[in-house]
């Protein structure tokens, strides 16, 4: 998530950045016996190829699940944080089973087959949270149905499953539980989400749907054959929704603008269960995105790691800059 505003260069201390270095260094033989002097480690590092860098990170990765994060560690100079208009979405379609099908494809060109059963084991450890509660994990795998015959249907059906939970854990409900911390702080926050679709199944499987409408992929002459005219006028709306709001820091392209020619796009209040638009032919605004699921993770999954004594992850409060006059805005399965 490098570059978003999941990004783990946010909250990555100095420690477990340090950590994952070292992880990394052995991997790659740049680890000497004097662990207290990081030059040679660091030179070793850098004049490390690149691909040799992305597939030593993808090893770990995979084997790792999705707590395993580089990032450059930093702190920020200044004590306040400048308000700013924040447009986010997410895809019923999204997972990281779903996410990481490169990896897997990656490992399986690298020789390493069997790095996918133990991708799809970290997978399946990090429903117990970051300290592998097990009490987590089993009450993860009751909600979601993770238990599954030994048959190839039954592996379909748990893949199916397992990416479900950790969408909704990793994905889903951070970006729902993002867009309230943030109304609450004042700043204006569209969120959307992409239900599942049968446009899925015509588009480009490696990139996510929502960007193909929001880049017009179904009015290009080369793939419009694949996408209904229903695909075209969405992808058209997103796109009006999108340009309008890089340069105004609004979705809505003018108050003149009929209900029924492009609904308007309600941003996101403070109170839950916040307001999303679905991205679907109706354009609807809906409430309550994933509220069962998240409810699960953000109350049972908190109070099973807060009863055995591991501290439960929690958004900090970030200060805010003081409001200023002139707006900000101007400026699958097994294979």
């Amino acid at each position: 998530m490098g570059g978003s505003v999941f990004s783990p260069s946010l909250v990555q201390t100095a420690s477990a950045g340090r950590r994952q270095a070292v992880d990394l260094a052995r991997e790659l033989g740049c680890v000497t016996s004097d662990l207290s002097d990081d030059g040679p480690m660091v030179a070793c590092l850098r004049s490390t190829p690149v691909h040799k860098l992305n597939a030593a990170q993808t090893k770990l990765l995979a084997v790792s699940g999705p707590f395993q994060a580089w990032a450059p560690v930093r702190r920020s100079e200044s004590e306040s944080f400048h308000r700013v208009d924040l447009m986010l979405g997410t895809s019923e379609h999204d997972g990281l089973i779903s996410r990481a099908r490169r990896i897997k494809d990656f490992e399986a060109l690298q020789g390493r087959g069997d790095t996918k059963t133990a991708f799809y084991e970290a997978l399946s450890r990090s429903l117990g949270g970051a300290s592998g509660n097990a009490l987590l994990k089993d009450a993860a795998a009751w909600f979601y149905s993770l238990d599954h015959d030994p048959s190839a249907a039954g592996y379909n059906l748990f893949s199916r499953a397992l990416n479900n939970a950790t969408r909704d854990l990793f994905i889903i409900c951070p970006t729902v539980q993002m867009a309230l911390h943030w109304a609450a702080s004042g700043t204006n926050i569209f969120q959307y989400h992409q239900p599942a679709s049968s446009a899925q199944d015509r588009a480009d499987v490696l990139v996510p749907l929502d960007v193909q409408f929001l880049f017009g992929i179904p009015l290009q002459p080369m793939s419009s054959q694949r996408f209904t005219s229903s695909d075209r006028r969405l992808s058209l709306a997103v796109m009006t929704y999108a340009s309008s709001f890089i340069r105004t820091g609004n979705p809505n392209p003018s108050h003149v603008w009929a209900e029924s020619v492009l609904p308007r796009w309600q941003p996101v209040t403070a109170e839950a269960p916040p307001t999303y638009l679905e991205l679907s032919p109706a354009l609807q605004h809906q409430q309550g995105l994933r509220q069962n699921a998240c409810s699960f993770w953000r109350e049972l999954g908190t109070r099973l790691t807060s009863d055995l004594g591991a501290e439960p992850v929690q958004i900090p409060e970030l200060p805010l800059a003081a409001p200023s006059s002139q707006s900000q805005t101007n400026k699958d399965a097994y294979n």
